[in-house]
């Protein structure tokens, strides 16, 4: 029964072993050109975001942070370099790009890039060249930190109002602030301009400065023993760190959870079974705790303690893909396990293959469910198999899956109703020119409002665990 069954899905699936082992890398050097009043274009301000080519890239995704955003959205996807949105208000936003391997691999957010939208007519210019330098203990000076904020002045000034965390605190007439703390902080600072007419400009983009932050300890190492006399576990791992004269205490993780605290640099941790086990520490300091340490994997018990499986187990299936030679393909994904050189799929209890990326790929030119796991192999050995994750292979129609998804009324005014059976992961809506204006995760209702909405043409992307559904409608 065994070998009938591998023999089955065999036949079933078949692995595309041409993977490069290569890290995702995000794209960097990220720029933009602001442009007003384009002949023939929809808005104001045309925006180009650019950045350069990453190795092995696949596409793009483009993400949007604003005071009304700061925990990001998602802008749109590109197999370019560039990506153009549309503006009709001055504004100050920022972009972060993410790149998509071929090997199906997703990079780190690259480092943001501030977007400044300013209308060339707008007589009361946004400051610009903020910057900030902090100095400490300076001799009678009033706090510990002594921050100073420098910028250009702007012509037809009055005076200048300055913001600290996005919140407005003070205004001056020079281009030079001074300001303090005796608290080890981070702060942001921006400025604006107020003219002489009365108007205001836009704010700034906002200058970071992290302020004699709590780091976290470093040379973090540990220690294994067994049966040592007296000591109450068979296996006795202590843990040492360099100090930071900062700290008052450190906080032990274990496996990414809390374990223990400490107030020196070492601790004393006790085992009776042999285990493999990752560690991270992580300071506490008069300002917060720091971040965590890089993880320290320990192999307890020599060579009989186990390494992790892997975990987030997932799947994304896509059907007819261009240059694909099967019907479906099957990307099977996971998080990485710490210390493992390779891993072991199991399909239906049966191992199937390996693998030495986070991910692989099957095909199919049949439907068919099937449970998956996976196992770690590290140099003490191979470590349990993962949770099952389920996967189903169906062929639905673009327009049979489509149909399921009815979007009314059409054309709409007030609301807008999303009715199917189907489980909805997200919905996103975006205008004529590809800027996304609605993201709800979640989605949990069958109703949109849309009283907010300009007039015009909308696509509204239903992201399910079967894929997206975008359906076009008018905002009456």
């Amino acid at each position: 029964m065994k070998k009938t069954l591998q023999f089955l899905l065999a036949l079933i699936f078949t692995t595309t072993l041409t993977f490069k082992g290569l890290a995702c890398d995000p794209p960097t050097n990220l720029r933009s050109l602001v442009e007003q009043d384009v002949p023939g274009y929809g808005y104001t301000f045309r925006v180009t975001l650019n950045w350069d080519a990453v190795e092995g890239a696949d596409f793009y995704s483009i993400y949007f942070y604003s005071d009304n955003y700061p925990n990001g959205m998602w802008l749109g996807d590109t197999d370019g370099l560039y990506y153009v949105a549309g503006a009709n208000t001055e504004s100050i936003f920022y972009f972060a790009v993410k790149t998509h391997c071929s090997d199906g691999s997703t990079s780190e957010e690259s480092e943001q890039c501030a977007v400044v939208i300013q209308n060339d007519a707008t007589p009361c210019r946004m400051p610009e060249n903020l910057s900030v330098t902090v100095e400490e203990d300076l001799p009678n000076a009033e706090f510990k930190y002594t921050i100073t904020l420098n910028w250009d002045a702007v012509e037809n000034a009055e005076k200048y109002e300055l913001y600290v965390n996005g919140d407005m605190f003070t205004y001056t007439t020079e281009t030079t602030y001074v300001t303090g703390t005796d608290v080890p902080q981070e702060l942001y600072f921006a400025v604006a301009t107020i003219c002489e007419d009365g108007s205001e400009s836009i704010v700034s983009p906002n200058v970071y400065v992290n302020i004699d932050p709590c780091m976290p300890p470093t040379n973090l190492q540990a220690n294994v023993e067994e049966d040592v006399p007296g000591f109450p576990y068979k296996y006795k791992v202590t843990l040492t760190w360099d100090a930071n004269p900062d700290a008052s205490s450190y906080t032990i993780y274990e496996n990414g959870t809390w374990k223990s605290y400490a107030t020196t640099n070492s601790i004393e941790l006790g085992y009776d079974s042999p285990t493999t086990v990752f560690y991270n520490v992580t300071s506490s300091c008069e300002n917060g705790e720091s971040d965590m340490t890089d993880p320290l994997t320990v192999v307890i018990g020599g060579t009989d303690g186990p390494c992790l499986a892997p975990t987030n187990l997932g799947a994304t299936i896509e059907q007819d893909v261009e240059g694909y030679e099967y019907k479906f393909k099957v990307t099977m994904t996971w998080d990485a396990a710490d210390g493992a050189e390779a891993y072991i799929v199991y399909i239906n209890g049966q191992e199937f293959g390996a693998t030495s990326t986070k991910f692989y790929i099957a095909g199919s030119d049949t439907e068919g469910t099937f449970d998956y796991t996976v196992a770690s192999v590290c140099a003490n050995g191979e470590s349990e198999e993962s949770e099952p994750y389920t996967v189903v292979v169906e062929e639905v129609s673009l327009e049979e899956y489509s149909n399921r998804f009815e979007v009314y009324p059409n054309p709409a005014n007030e609301v807008l109703f999303v009715n199917t059976t189907e489980n909805i992961n997200e919905v996103n809506i975006f205008n004529i020119v590809g800027v996304r204006v609605y993201s709800e995760s979640n989605f949990n209702t069958n109703n949109i409002d849309l009283s907010n909405f300009n007039s015009g043409v909308y696509f509204i992307r239903i992201n399910t665990e079967k894929g997206d559904v975008v359906k076009r409608f008018i905002k009456e």
